[in-house]
C-alpha cells in the first residue's frame, strides 16, 4: 500500500496538504469547490474558519451560513450577523425579532398575548373586544370566539 505524498492529491481517507487547491482539497489552508480543513475558501468551504457561499464551520464568513459565528446574508448559529439570521446572540445590535414589532403592543405579557391572538373563550369579551377595535359582531373559531364578523383584511 502507498503512502499519500505531498505532491499527490488530498482528499477525504488521505492525509491532509498544508495548502490544498481543487474541486474537493482537503488541507489545513484549502481552496475549491468544496473545500475542507482548517482555513477554506470556496463555494460550499466546511472548516474551521470557512469564506464562501454555503459555509458550515465554526466561524463563517459566507452568504449563507452555519456554524457558532456566522456573519452573511442568511445565517444560523450562536452569534449571527446579517439581515436573516438565526442565532441566540445577534450581533450588530439587532434583537432576535428582527429589530422591529410589528404589532405595537403595550401592557403586560398575559395581555400581550391575548390581543395578540385576539381569540377569545366567551362570545361577551369577543363582544367587548369588537368595540374596542371599533368592528361590529363576533364570530366563532373553533371553541373560541374572535371580535369582529368577518376577520380583517391583511396587508
Amino acid at each position: 500500500m502507498s503512502t499519500p505524498t505531498e505532491s499527490g492529491p488530498a482528499h477525504c481517507g488521505s492525509k491532509p496538504k498544508r495548502f490544498a487547491v481543487g474541486i474537493a482539497p482537503l488541507g489545513t489552508i484549502s481552496i475549491g469547490i468544496v473545500p475542507m480543513g482548517v482555513i477554506c475558501i470556496g463555494v460550499v468551504p466546511m472548516g474551521v474558519v470557512s469564506i464562501g457561499v454555503v459555509a458550515m464551520g465554526l466561524i463563517n464568513f459566507c452568504v449563507v451560513g452555519m456554524g457558532v459565528l456566522a456573519v452573511g446574508v442568511n445565517t444560523m448559529g450562536v452569534w449571527t450577523a446579517g439581515p436573516v439570521s438565526m442565532g441566540l446572540v445577534q450581533l450588530g445590535g439587532r434583537s432576535s425579532s428582527g429589530g422591529h414589532d410589528h404589532h405595537g403592543h403595550h401592557g403586560s405579557p398575559g395581555e400581550q398575548a391575548r390581543e395578540e391572538l385576539m381569540a377569545y373563550p366567551t362570545r361577551e369579551e369577543a363582544e367587548e373586544a369588537a368595540k374596542r377595535v371599533g368592528c361590529e359582531g363576533v364570530h366563532a373559531m373553533g371553541k373560541l370566539w374572535m371580535p369582529c364578523e368577518h376577520h380583517p383584511e391583511t396587508h
